[in-house]
């Protein structure tokens, strides 16, 4: 493996959704209190983040995805659903035990950014790594966080990341980014 493929995996890694999502409730729940925020993020991890990265690694280790991104098109329809199952449970709880929380407006702009994904992926595979960035740099950079300015530079680095990785087009990558930047936007102006 050469030193840009090498760098491009570190970026693509380093820069998951899964890191992106983190980054972001973390940043989120440092504007809450501490003990508001435990228990509704444990929530989230457990309904979505696990069962999640539970897939991707079964799906991986039994040989059907190529890699944890689920960059083929055919991976993706168990990839959402998986989601928005979990979004649901986690968000049904919310509702029910914490409706005030910080996270309900986030799951719910989620579970309609993974619903416009699942809507397209038959025409178009948009990049979530892109997406996920994009939104991240986007709410945190409206909400004036200095995390979300410094991501607004990495964003790029993501699109050029999968684009070297070939797991997405120039159009997937620039689609992914215009996903995210709206639901960047819903998440704080909604």
């Amino acid at each position: 493996m050469d030193v840009k493929t090498q760098l491009a995996r570190s970026v693509s890694i380093l820069a998951h959704p899964f890191v992106m999502t983190a980054l972001l409730v973390a940043v989120a729940a440092t504007r809450q209190s501490a003990a508001s925020a435990v228990k509704p993020v444990l929530v989230v991890t457990l309904a979505v983040v696990v069962p999640v990265a539970t897939l991707m690694l079964r799906q991986v280790r039994r040989g059907r995805w190529s890699n944890v991104d689920a960059s083929n098109a055919s991976e993706r329809p168990i990839l959402f659903l998986v989601s928005m199952a979990g979004l649901a449970a986690a968000l049904a709880w919310l509702l029910r035990y914490d409706p005030q929380s910080f996270l309900v407006r986030g799951l719910v702009v989620v579970a309609g950014f993974i619903v416009v994904s699942a809507v397209l992926t038959p025409w178009i595979k948009l990049s979530l790594h892109v997406a996920f960035a994009t939104l991240t740099a986007t709410a945190l950079s409206l909400i004036g966080s200095p995390v979300g300015l410094t991501l607004i530079l990495v964003v790029p680095i993501v699109a050029w990341s999968r684009l070297v990785l070939t797991r997405h087009s120039l159009h997937e990558v620039v689609a992914g980014s215009v996903l995210g930047l709206l639901a960047g936007l819903a998440l704080v102006w909604a």
